[in-house]
């Protein structure tokens, strides 16, 4: 009988502090507008390179075609992680994820940032070589604009994925404090 109320009172215990860190949680219902603006976010930059990409290819192709392919695995994170994916069970929020869409949107930004020293620079020796350096002083300008964008979606995205986080690490203590008590009465 002392096993069982010992049992009762550590499952008590464990639980009432895990539903408070549940409560902790963000929500999809949160997430979903942050997802939403992310990829809007995401397609304007996609869109810049779209309309500059015979001065982002001068540049650098490779970088052009990596930037593409960077941007199509960030658009496929979001989707994945958004409430309206047609993923199944498999779909939705989840750490992994998160995690996965702050590096990938911290990288666009990274890239944008890029590509606006690269656009600054050929404009630079446009200038001195007497050339309209027009286009790439639009594409410098875009890009700025694309890589301000993406960091405020990414800070935005960072409070909740920390909030999950803390939570998450918050249940596994108790989880963890719940064994050690366990089996320090066992002994």
């Amino acid at each position: 009988m002392t096993k069982i109320v010992m049992a009762l009172l550590a499952l008590v215990a464990l639980c009432v502090p895990t539903v408070a860190q549940l409560k902790d949680m963000p929500t999809q219902a949160e997430l979903d507008p942050i997802l939403e603006n992310a990829d809007n976010k995401v397609k304007g930059f996609l869109a810049t390179l779209t309309e500059f990409k015979a001065e982002a290819a001068a540049l650098d192709e490779q970088k052009l075609n990596d930037d593409l392919e960077g941007i199509e695995n960030v658009r496929k994170a979001i989707q994945v992680t958004h409430s309206s994916n047609d993923h199944g069970k498999n779909g939705g929020v989840n750490m992994e994820r998160l995690v996965v869409l702050l590096t990938g949107l911290d990288d666009l930004t990274l890239d944008a940032a890029v590509w606006k020293s690269l656009a600054e620079l050929r404009m630079c020796q446009q200038i001195v070589q007497h050339q309209n350096p027009d286009r790439y002083d639009q594409f410098g300008l875009r890009v700025n604009m694309n890589q301000q964008m993406l960091n405020e979606v990414g800070r935005q995205l960072f409070h909740p994925t920390f909030r999950l986080s803390v939570a998450l690490d918050e249940i596994l203590i108790k989880i963890l404090d719940a064994a050690e008590t366990k089996n320090e009465n066992h002994k």
